[in-house]
């Protein structure tokens, strides 16, 4: 498949951008952090909440940093588990919020899962995700486990539109540049018109 070029400028301002985007999210770790560690003992659950959330979205962040983002990651994971400890606290005996909170790791756990495969990390991005033009191509570098896991992310709108982006792409392009990815593009297909299928079905 060709490729396009990539200039020593365009890897310089890529290495740049990743540069500048650790920096920042070091610099905003620091701070959740130290506010973690100074939360009162009665502090308001307001309060809680709004950290619990910060740290959730640094440990998404952090998933589709460049680098051993690992023991951010346990840091971030830790402190998670003791806001988790205040919140369940509050809580007290209370059987219904308790089994709240209890799905609420089990979809948290999940969701870090899915956020430690760099490629559904980019995609799930709000910022510098993966452009929607390239989906669809991106798709064909992933193995077909990663593909599937990505499904249950789009709409069946945003599917219908990465079936015909594939195949608009591909007549494009000569037979010795399709051969190679035949077989992976009719799997790929097959798997979304089944989960739009699905999706329209539910």
């Amino acid at each position: 498949m060709k490729q396009n070029s990539i200039s020593t400028d365009d890897v310089l301002v890529a290495r740049q951008q990743d540069t500048e985007e650790a920096d920042k999210f070091m610099a905003s770790f620091r701070q959740v952090v130290e506010r973690a560690v100074n939360l009162k003992p009665n502090e308001q659950s307001d309060v809680i909440l709004k950290l619990k959330e910060e740290l959730d979205q640094h440990y998404e962040q952090c998933c589709s940093l460049q680098g051993d983002m690992s023991k951010i990651k346990q840091a971030l994971n830790t402190l998670l588990a003791a806001i988790m400890g205040a919140v369940r606290n509050g809580a007290g005996n209370d059987v219904t919020a308790q089994t709240k909170l209890d799905e609420e790791d089990q979809a948290r756990t999940e969701h870090y899962r899915l956020h430690e495969i760099p490629f559904l990390a980019d995609i799930m991005r709000n910022e510098n995700s993966v452009p929607a033009d390239e989906l669809g191509l991106t798709l064909l570098t992933e193995p077909m486990n990663v593909v599937t896991e990505a499904l249950d992310l789009f709409t069946p709108e945003q599917i219908g539109g990465l079936i015909a982006d594939i195949h608009e792409k591909f007549t494009t392009l000569d037979d010795d540049a399709i051969k190679p990815y035949q077989d992976k593009v009719e799997a790929i297909s097959s798997l979304l018109i089944q989960s739009a299928d699905d999706t329209t079905s539910n």
